[in-house]
């Protein structure tokens, strides 16, 4: 029917086989973005979805696998330096060959991955954000902003089911007996690319709240240097630099401090020491509250004391002038009733003088008589009436 050979698919896919065998017949080393691990437990096997970006844009896309041999002994010369478990969103440059199945397609088999591309890349990116927010202005922006002696207020970034915010919680929990503690929940991803516009997102629906909070707490569990990588990207920390309250980070164990938590107001290796550092301004308060109330009541009780000894002496002093007062005002008294006798008419009528008196009224000159006035003379002994002629 046809001029030309017609072949099987099977004939392709195994022609296309050893063609591939047969060019790609050793490893090489690749360089990628692993978007996506899949990695399935049961089995052990990881399936990762590589990417190349160029300008931001995908240029190029391949499945991968790393069978479960390999995967944990990757794992575990990632543990060994320090780095967490392979996860999304990583670059790695990694050793591979060419995987080809009838069923399945060309694939990478990831067979070892350099640990020090890794860590250098995080490294690169790390300084470069550094640089780049030094750059705007905004490197230690946030590190300028007040916090509140105690704070009691707090929007978290987290998610509920992290174990380093259910310790924070606990925490909480146990100060709120005897303090006032306000806590909201902003879930967000704490780790792998979708982590970046996850907890930027969450700042972003803080920032118009910032009267209602004193704070903003990232929290995350424990993890090794990849799953904090995205805690590096600039995008992630300038959303932190131009955050209208202070942001304090309690994200896990890092040998070195991401970008993230150096330009935060306060870091902390775990939530437990961001919450001992938070509730310990709580006791300090309450602390010093006690002892200036005993202060004030000491100082309180001596002034009382001091007054009370001077009330004391206040009152012998005016006892004892009141004393002389009286005794000074009854001489004087006396004086003046001495002096009162003395001005007694009757007095004067016994030693011989009499009084005259017109009209109830004493005559002290004859001038104020006249002739046919009836006057009264007075004596100790009686009185006269008389006619003046």
């Amino acid at each position: 029917m046809y001029n030309e050979k017609v072949f099987s698919l099977k004939e392709v896919t195994l022609s296309i086989k050893r063609t591939l065998n047969t060019r790609y017949g050793s490893s090489f080393w690749v360089k990628a973005e692993m978007i996506k691990l899949n990695h399935y437990p049961y089995s052990g096997h990881a399936f990762p979805d590589l990417i190349e970006k160029q300008n931001d844009v995908i240029v190029a896309q391949m499945r991968a696998v790393i069978w479960s041999a390999d995967f944990k002994r990757i794992r575990d010369k990632f543990r060994a330096c320090g780095l967490a478990d392979l996860c999304d969103g990583i670059s790695i440059l990694f050793r591979a060959s060419i995987l080809f199945d009838e069923f399945y397609g060309l694939s990478l088999r990831i067979i070892d991955i350099d640990t020090s591309f890794t860590l250098g890349e995080m490294e690169k990116q790390r300084m470069l954000c550094i640089e780049r927010l030094k750059n705007e202005g905004i490197y230690g922006l946030n590190q300028t902003l007040p916090l509140k002696a105690v704070p009691k207020r707090f929007a978290i970034v987290s998610v509920d089911s992290s174990k380093g915010y259910n310790d924070f919680m606990q925490i909480v929990d146990k100060f709120s007996s005897r303090f006032t503690i306000f806590t909201h929940l902003f879930p967000s991803l704490l780790q792998g690319d979708g982590a970046i516009n996850s907890i930027s997102y969450a700042l972003e629906r803080i920032n118009p709240l910032a009267d209602f909070f004193d704070a903003v707490l990232i929290i995350r569990g424990g993890g090794g240097d990849v799953g904090l990588d995205c805690y590096n990207n600039y995008n992630l920390c300038k959303a932190i630099s131009l955050c209208k309250l202070p942001v304090l980070t309690g994200i896990g164990h890092a040998s070195n401090l991401t970008v993230a938590e150096q330009i935060a107001w306060k870091n902390f290796i775990t939530p437990t020491d961001l919450a001992d550092f938070l509730f310990s301004r709580f006791s300090n308060a309450y602390l010093e509250v006690v002892n200036l109330s005993k202060e004030l009541k000491s100082k309180a009780d001596a002034i009382l004391n001091a007054n009370v000894e001077k009330l004391n002496l206040l009152s012998e002093t005016l006892r004892v002038k009141t004393i002389n007062r009286f005794s000074s005002e009854k001489e004087r008294l006396q004086m003046i009733e001495r002096y009162v006798r003395l001005l007694d008419p009757s007095l004067l009528l016994k030693k011989g003088y009499s009084m005259t008196y017109l009209n109830g009224e004493l005559i002290t000159s004859v001038s104020e008589l006249k002739s046919g006035d009836e006057i009264i003379t007075r004596f100790s002994d009686g009185e006269i009436i008389s006619n003046v002629k």
